[in-house]
């Protein structure tokens, strides 16, 4: 993760104790804040302590972040101590953004942030089957079937990379987060037919032997769990009859923790801002039920326990071992674990059992290779249970003596060649000694760092602070920073306490992000000749100095052939590190340019160079972090005809950018704000656009509704895009007739970008005025046709188009059109805002004809 444990500690308290204000008032606020803060270091032992008290490991498995069933993995990493892993496909790219206009990579990486933060939120470790930006295994949109899903993913290439996680990781138990069943997402459904299959193929040496060859083991899942029927008080209900064999009892109350699992769970869901999770669960017994599907160990139809039938603890490994003297040090490493929650939260009680604990895991390893072999399956199964409890203990240890770590940078936004000073700390905070105290760093490969402060066998005493510092030089062809793949850059503290070694690492508190010398950010971003209108168009560039002190550059465009710009060349001369300086060109294309896409480059030359740009993301949530990528506006020339003088209000959600992307086909388009909602003359506009979703964002358009539906009544043209359900919207009275937005999604939508299109009404203005709408118009869109269509609609609507995905039924409602008064109200599933964004002609024809007012 990228900040570190202080800083994270302390957001989640806030949050915390927010929730804790709703539902159990103010009490806690009042606390005197050194209670809170020995508060805050117990219930941080309490959370280092508890995965002691299990050897076996979870895994849940889904397609998307946000699919992980939160409140499962918060009961099984807290009550039961399990170690927990939540596993994704892909990043969620092709999903709907709640709270900003990020789409496709960008929202993957807010995305990933997100799942980042909740994973770690409660403990559970995070993995993913893609791996990088590109990849094949990525969210390609909606699917309606595994098959298509496996199809677009590589079904052998998905496999691979989940059963080696399997074989890294081997879990016990295995939960998919969802059911291979009609109605699902697509791919919801290949996740768990991969988890099927991965159940098989990672127990079989024959099966991708390469990972064998690299020194993975085979791995024997016990059991693979689904979800079941959903029963009384059950957080999730998949609406499916299977037998239930185990309960979870997600709604048991920790009292350390102070919350229900369901709420931990809850807690971690609400990062996901951009998908709109998290929600309030009273305190109270509440159940996840579910079903085994496999099993390769004897199980009982009823079960108390998704681990029954398996070695739960240390004690449990020492049963499966015949040498005496082995048996008698796991039974030792047990008693260790025993000691450490039977003196919590007494400080240095724990840390004697830890340090008493580390002392006999390290001998029980080294009896486990002399005695058994890490040859031998139950060696070596022994011993990879046994290597994750000393990593649990050192950690816990820390924790005990109250040790506090942090990593900081000098600068978290470096450029290669550069220098940043790193310094690593460690402060006692507790009476128990610690000695020995060594600070190291781990760097990725070429990176270089000299030492300028030393901490090399110091002892602590309390209150007292370790303070090491690096000078690190980042080398000249580092690669630029990847969010989905940040730089192993950890602090390392080794340590004895009561004569016992361990090490911990920290991470730094931010990421530190090699960026270009300068980013070259273009607006537009896209860019659109109009052909019926040709003639040059300006880029201007946002070049932001990431280099150290004073710099300079030439920035200039990278043309296609016959095409022009004025200048052709500008250069920038920057003061400081962060300074921002634009240049703007006009680009004139060859008169006898022909329809179809083209490519503008842009670079940087001189004392900064550079040819990518850089996109900041930062969110209060996530924090800050980057995409870096190549400068290049896409440009794509059609003919599209504009009214002259069209003047366009558009009420804007926060979730698409179709403003920006109308302004360059030449209209003229207007945000509108509250006051001018709530009093402002509207039969100014010649049209009113509503963004995606606006009902929900802005409750300034619900309260101005009645003032809209005067608007269309007295000659306006409104152009309302799509809504959920549940976005505020009201059927019989958010449009003038009554329009039911359908729902579940799945059941109304059109997911082939490629699905034929009937026109139902082919002489309709919408569609013949002021360009003609044909077939050419519906190629090339991009990830699906329209969400979310209505499911039913006053007759005064006219359906104007029809599509379906293979195999169904004509949806009629993707475009609709009815006259109110003296008026026209059109609306449109059609995911329109994606086709702009992605510069697909025929969605800038077909919205052209939307804003103009019937003749």
């Amino acid at each position: 993760m990228v900040r570190s444990k202080v800083r994270k500690t302390a957001q989640r308290l806030v949050s915390f104790a927010l929730a804790l204000v709703v539902s159990l008032g103010a009490a806690l606020i009042a606390q005197p804040l050194e209670a809170q803060a020995a508060e805050r270091a117990t219930v941080a032992l309490w959370k280092a302590l508890t995965p002691l008290k299990s050897v076996n490991t979870f895994m849940n498995t889904g397609a998307h972040p946000d699919d992980e069933r939160s409140s499962v993995l918060a009961y099984v990493r807290h009550a039961l101590g399990a170690h927990t892993i939540s596993l994704n496909a892909n990043r969620g790219e092709g999903g709907q953004n709640a709270i900003g206009t990020e789409y496709v990579h960008a929202l993957g990486v807010v995305r990933t942030r997100e799942l980042q933060e909740a994973s770690e939120a409660n403990g559970v470790e995070l993995r993913f089957l893609t791996r990088e930006m590109g990849d094949p295994i990525w969210d390609f949109g909606f699917s309606k079937s595994p098959e298509e899903t496996l199809e677009q993913w590589g079904h052998e290439l998905s496999l691979e990379r989940l059963v080696r996680i399997i074989r890294e990781t081997r879990p016990d138990v295995v939960m998919p987060s969802f059911l291979d069943s009609y109605g699902q997402h697509g791919h919801h459904r290949a996740m768990t037919v991969l988890t099927m299959e991965a159940y098989d193929a990672a127990a079989d040496p024959n099966a991708f032997p390469e990972q064998i060859a690299e020194g993975l083991r085979p791995w024997q899942i016990k059991k693979v769990y689904l979800p079941a029927e959903s029963g009384s008080g059950s957080v999730y209900a998949d609406n499916t009859s299977l037998p239930v064999n185990v309960s979870v009892p997600v709604g048991e109350y920790d009292p350390i923790l102070g919350a229900s699992y369901v709420q931990l769970g809850e807690e971690s869901r609400a990062y996901h801002k951009s998908q709109d999770m998290g929600a309030f669960y009273a305190e109270g017994p509440s159940y996840v039920t579910l079903h085994l599907a496999k099993a390769s160990i004897p199980v009982n139809e009823q079960e108390s326990s998704i681990f029954d039938g398996l070695p739960q603890t240390v004690a449990d490994l020492a049963k499966l071992v015949s040498d005496a003297a082995l048996k008698a040090k796991l039974n030792e490493v047990q008693a260790a674990i025993d000691a450490a929650f039977e003196a919590y939260p007494k400080n240095a009680e724990v840390a004697k059992a830890l340090t008493d604990g580390l002392t006999a895991v390290r001998e029980a390893r080294a009896l486990v290779a002399e005695k058994i072999g890490l040859e031998d399956e139950l060696g070596y199964d022994i011993d990879f249970r046994l290597a994750r409890k000393e990593r649990q203990m050192e950690e816990a240890l820390a924790k005990a003596v109250l040790l506090v770590t942090r990593l900081q940078a000098s600068e978290y936004e470096v450029t290669r060649g550069a220098t940043t000073t790193l310094t690593l700390t460690a402060f006692q905070g507790g009476q128990v000694p610690v000695e020995d105290v060594s600070l190291s760093l781990s760097l990725p490969r070429g990176w270089k760092a000299t030492a300028t402060a030393v901490v090399n066998g110091v002892d602590l005493a309390y209150n007292k602070t370790a303070t090491a510092k690096w000078d690190v030089t980042i080398p000249t062809n580092a690669e630029y920073f990847d969010p989905y793949h940040p730089h192993e850059i950890t602090g390392v503290i080794r340590f004895s306490v009561n004569g016992v070694s361990a090490v911990v690492t920290v991470e730094p508190q931010e990421y530190v992000a090699v960026l270009p010398d300068v980013a070259l950010r273009t607006d537009p971003e896209n860019a659109v000749i109009n052909l019926d209108q040709p003639g040059s168009f300006t880029i201007n560039v946002v070049a932001t100095n990431y280099k150290a002190g004073q710099a300079t550059t030439v920035v200039m465009p990278v043309l296609p052939e016959g095409w022009t710009a004025q200048p052709s060349m500008q250069r920038l001369s920057f003061a400081r590190k962060g300074e921002v300086k634009s240049a703007t060109f006009t680009i004139t294309p060859p008169s006898s340019l022909q329809a179809g896409g083209y490519e503008i480059g842009f670079r940087a030359v001189g004392g900064a160079s550079s040819d990518s740009s850089v996109q900041v993301i930062e969110y209060d949530h996530i924090g800050r972090t980057y995409m870096v990528e190549k400068a290049v506006v896409d440009v794509q020339a059609f003919p599209v005809v504009v009214p002259e003088g069209l003047r366009v209000g558009y009420v804007d959600g926060g979730s698409d950018s179709v403003p920006q992307y109308l302004r360059l086909i030449g209209v003229n388009v207007e945000l509108l704000d509250e006051s001018t909602l709530a009093y402002g003359d509207l039969s100014v506009y010649d049209t009113i656009v509503l963004g995606i979703r606006a009902y929900r964002t802005r409750p300034d358009l619900v309260a101005a509704n009645s003032r809209l539906m005067e608007y269309v009544r007295n000659g306006g043209n409104l152009v309302v895009q799509y809504h959920q359900p549940g976005d505020n919207w009201n059927a019989s009275t958010s449009a003038p007739y009554y329009l039911q937005p359908g729902s579940p999604s799945f059941n109304w939508r059109v997911t082939d970008e490629n699905a034929e299109v009937t026109v139902l009404q082919p002489e309709h203005p919408l569609l013949t005025y002021p360009n003609v709408i044909g077939p050419e118009d519906w190629e090339g869109w991009v990830k699906e046709r329209a969400v979310y269509i209505p499911s039913g609609w006053a007759s005064e609507f006219t359906p104007l188009i029809s599509m379906a995905d293979p195999g169904e039924e004509p949806f009629e409602g993707t475009l609709l059109v009815a006259n109110y008064g003296e008026g026209r109200y059109i609306y449109t599933s059609l995911v329109l805002y994606y086709q702009l964004e992605q510069n697909v002609p025929g969605a800038y024809r077909l919205f052209a004809n939307l804003i103009t007012p019937a003749r």
